[in-house]
């Protein structure tokens, strides 16, 4: 099974906008609007040039505008880098600058700032790994422009659950340490004949396999240079 980002994205903005969050957008949305109307135009006559290098969402279809804590959330979730598009130093397939010279010409822009989503190997190596196109909208969300590459395993996201953020990797411990304790035999915990399997002695070695877990990936986490997703996702900083 392979992941698809764009599915995994909606889910995430479903997930997250509620009835509230669309009134405020729209609000936002008028008062944008207000400002290059009229008389405003030559109050906001610098910003009124730059709306052709962006993404005029009144224009565009609503499913392909993300805001940037939907874009976050994934990000984390596959432990993936939303970065410059410049800091992708390979060329772009031939797809992909079809597509954003078709949106430029449909639209009348001349779009800039993009923004790449994909994995820290495909910043570094070029990797056929699935990767995202966004340009920056005039209400600080972000269009999707295209997507291309090959889909993630559905792996990824569970495999990098314990590096998403600080909760995640503690949680990940706990279990862990939890069933460590469960498998050991009595006989490994005590020398103490009485004991019973649900005995303090098993809660003791609970708490100091849990000390010592911790110690360990702090250790870990120095020594390799692994980073949590929630850290990095949008700086050229690699995970490690």
């Amino acid at each position: 099974m392979k992941a698809t980002l764009l599915n995994e994205l909606n889910k995430i903005r479903d997930k997250q906008r509620r009835e509230e969050e669309k009134l405020l957008h729209e609000v936002n949305r008028i008062l944008v609007n207000d400002l290059y109307t009229g008389k405003n135009v030559l109050n906001n006559l610098k910003n009124y040039h730059k709306l052709e290098e962006l993404v005029e969402e009144d224009f565009v279809e609503p499913g392909l505008v993300y805001k940037i804590s939907e874009i976050k959330e994934l990000a984390i979730n596959y432990r993936l880098k939303f970065l410059d598009s410049q800091q992708f130093k390979f060329e772009f397939p031939l797809e992909v600058l079809l597509s954003l010279e078709d949106f430029n010409r449909t639209h009348k822009k001349n779009l800039k700032g993009f923004k790449l989503l994909s994995s820290d190997n495909f910043f570094k190596k070029n990797t056929g790994d699935l990767a995202m196109l966004f340009a920056p909208t005039d209400l600080g969300n972000y269009c999707l422009i295209h997507q291309w590459g090959m889909p993630y395993s559905n792996k990824r996201k569970a495999l990098n659950w314990p590096l998403r953020n600080i909760e995640s990797l503690f949680i990940t411990l706990l279990f862990f340490t939890l069933i460590v304790t469960l498998i050991l035999p009595t006989n490994l915990i005590t020398l103490d004949r009485k004991a019973t399997y649900w005995c303090g002695y098993r809660a003791g070695v609970f708490f100091h396999l849990l000390i010592f877990f911790m110690g360990f990936t702090v250790y870990w986490a120095f020594a390799f240079s692994r980073n949590l997703s929630s850290q990095l996702w949008d700086r050229e900083k690699n995970f490690g």
